[in-house]
């Protein structure tokens, strides 16, 4: 009986020594240890983007299929589908290429104007790339003209000068700064900058200010024509200003100190008014300064005022200031050709 105690006392020790090998062996977890939910990620907190981008597109038959494609990720949310298109191997030709292009740009407010300018500057130089090129400008300029300014100046120096490029940009460019687009013309070489001063010209009546554009073409315009024969952007400038703001056009003609300059704004002018108004057309034309363009305005003017009110054309040729203004030869045979001498 007396060894009793001793093995209670031994069963007993041996099973406090297992239970604390137990809880040595077996450690708790650590507090700081990766969650589940950190190992395996919500997939609903990811942009549903991101999957979509995996999908490269399949081969193609047609264009309408490409857009199908196109469309159809779109409205699932990818934004980028278009250029995915352009970026693998859908088996698309180069033709087809430029097909979905202007297909996109015709659906210019859906896609990112980034977007759609890399899409455009992947295509093969030829007509197509660059009806596709003059379309994203006409569009962006009308949206963003900031934005379609500063891609316009991530373009190589060829294609920056480009003269239907710019000219399809003017409208944009005409609503900016004045400041602005002298830095950018400061970019482009002279025929570059003629082209531009013709493009701000011609949308002037339709950008909202004119006294943007002229502060414009104060800082770029330096006379020359783009090309030898075309009309001088004073000619055309002087056309435009007679029907937005006649006092304008004065102004400039006083202000202006070349003489040939003068004389292009003077027979703008005078041929847009001396055909509503032929006796002040006529007024106008004996401001200008070189004879020859003289004689041939008022030639001009006298035969459309014969044709709207030929009695009181034929009085002005019999006048005073017809023999002032026109050649004697050209006065006499028109009034010989309604039967009519010079008076002497």
């Amino acid at each position: 009986m007396r060894h009793l105690p001793r093995t209670i006392f031994t069963t007993a020790l041996c099973a406090l020594l297992g239970a604390g090998v137990g809880r040595w062996e077996r450690p708790e977890p650590l507090a700081a240890e990766p969650t589940v939910a950190k190992q395996r990620p919500m997939k609903a907190a990811q942009p549903a983007s991101v999957d979509l981008l995996y999908e490269p597109p399949p081969p193609f038959p047609s264009v309408a299929a490409s857009m199908e494609w196109v469309w159809s990720r779109m409205n699932k949310g990818d934004a980028a589908a278009a250029e995915t298109l352009f970026l693998t191997d859908a088996q698309i030709t180069d033709e087809q290429r430029g097909q979905i292009a202007l297909e996109c740009l015709k659906n210019f407010r859906r896609f990112d104007p980034q977007v759609l300018a890399r899409i455009v500057r992947s295509l093969r130089p030829g007509e197509m790339a660059d009806q596709a090129m003059n379309r994203l400008i006409s569009e962006w300029s009308r949206h963003d003209s900031e934005g379609v300014l500063r891609f316009l100046e991530t373009l190589p120096e060829g294609r920056m000068n480009n003269v239907l490029l710019l000219s399809t940009a003017t409208f944009g460019l005409a609503q900016l700064p004045a400041e602005r687009v002298a830095t950018f013309a400061s970019r482009l070489d002279t025929k570059g900058r003629a082209y531009l001063a013709e493009g701000l010209v011609a949308v002037a009546a339709q950008a909202g200010s004119w006294r943007n554009t002229a502060a414009i073409l104060a800082v770029i315009n330096d006379g020359t024509k783009p090309h030898q024969g075309a009309i001088s952007v004073e000619w055309k400038l002087g056309m435009q200003l007679a029907d937005i703001d006649p006092q304008a056009i004065e102004r400039q003609l006083a202000a202006e100190t070349d003489p040939g300059r003068r004389d292009d704004m003077l027979g703008g002018y005078a041929w847009i008014m001396g055909m509503t108004d032929p006796p002040f057309g006529l007024e106008l034309d004996a401001r200008i300064q070189s004879q020859d363009i003289r004689e041939e305005h008022a030639l001009n003017h006298v035969e459309h005022w014969l044709e709207t009110d030929r009695n009181a054309a034929l009085a002005w040729l019999q006048g005073a200031v017809a023999k002032q203004l026109m050649d004697h030869e050209m006065r006499t045979e028109l009034l010989k050709t309604y039967g009519l001498e010079v008076a002497p």
